[in-house]
């Protein structure tokens, strides 16, 4: 496991990227570790808050990026920045590089175009967000007991799939590898739609009048610990989120198909001219929480005493 680089550069220093910078040095990581940041105020705020061993914005990084002085680069901007900066790598860049982008098909694209032949790009997904933003937010253990997705582009050496896995395993992560377009499929179904779908709920619930006029009334929120569960993500960042659903559109689009045709069936069911059926609700809802389990991978307890 290659955990000996001298020197990282973390291109994109908000929440996960100040995680990432915070996490090698809890595990003793002996790189010099540099950040780029959005604007001055946030390259004040990271040397404040110690986020790297060097900062810089992004214009005083374009200026003289100096590629090869970095053993390992890690983009941790959003999917469409990601691509403006790989568009800019010189061509036939032969440094090792990966990305924490949430959709794969338009990274390994751009990689793809620029680095012909033979490179030693593998892109990777954490998939450890946070609603928060900003790299006041950064947490320590992020990366820790979660699963990285990893994705090969074309001409990615195997060497460099092996050195970016054991980056992330060395941080305390397991990996599975995943193709682009079968990530996107995925994530579409597991983390793009239900957002869409929080957002969505947030506004519904807020823009019904009952609610919000006896909420206004309330010394206290009238939700439970259902709805909050469900919401939290609505508060996400639209700058991160919105390149998201640009670069994944089609996907999520069939994917909210998907639910519509199930939305649909279920309101057929409630049809309130119709008699309820108690065990099919029953039995929906017992589904549900297997399908649940399915999903989250948790074992039944009777199998494990």
């Amino acid at each position: 496991m290659k955990t000996n680089f001298s020197r990282i550069l973390i291109y994109g220093l908000g929440m996960m990227g100040a995680s990432l910078s915070l996490a090698l040095r809890k595990k003793k990581s002996p790189a010099e570790i540099v950040g780029v940041v959005g604007s001055p105020s946030s390259k004040e705020k990271g040397i404040r808050l110690k986020s790297a061993d060097k900062l810089f914005t992004a214009e005083e990084f374009s200026k003289s990026p100096d590629w090869e002085s970095y053993d390992l680069i890690v983009f941790g901007v959003p999917v469409n920045t990601t691509v403006e900066v790989i568009s800019k790598l010189p061509s036939g860049f032969k440094g090792l590089l990966t990305d924490m982008g949430s959709t794969k098909q338009e990274i390994t694209h751009a990689v793809e175009s620029v680095l012909t032949g033979e490179h030693r790009y593998v892109s990777s997904h954490p998939m450890c967000g946070s609603e928060e933003s900003g790299l006041e937010f950064a947490n320590v253990d992020l990366y820790e007991n979660r699963l990285c997705i990893l994705t090969r582009p074309k001409g990615a050496t195997d060497d460099a799939y092996s050195e970016i896995e054991s980056f992330w395993k060395f941080l305390g992560m397991s990996t599975t590898e995943i193709p682009a377009h079968d990530h996107d499929k995925i994530l579409s179904y597991v983390s793009h739609v239900p957002h869409l779908i929080s957002s969505l709920m947030t506004n519904w619930v807020w823009e019904n009048g009952c609610v919000r006029e006896f909420t206004q009334n309330s010394p206290l929120p009238l939700t439970g610990g259902g709805f909050r569960d469900m919401t939290r993500i609505a508060g996400s960042n639209p700058k991160m989120w919105s390149p998201i659903f640009s670069s994944n559109q089609e996907e999520i689009y069939k994917a909210l198909l998907d639910y519509k045709d199930r939305l649909d069936k279920l309101l057929s069911e409630l049809n309130p001219e119709k008699p309820l059926d108690l065990k099919h609700w029953e039995s929906f809802m017992e589904k549900s929480r297997i399908d649940r389990d399915a999903i989250l991978k948790k074992q039944n307890d009777s199998k494990n005493p």
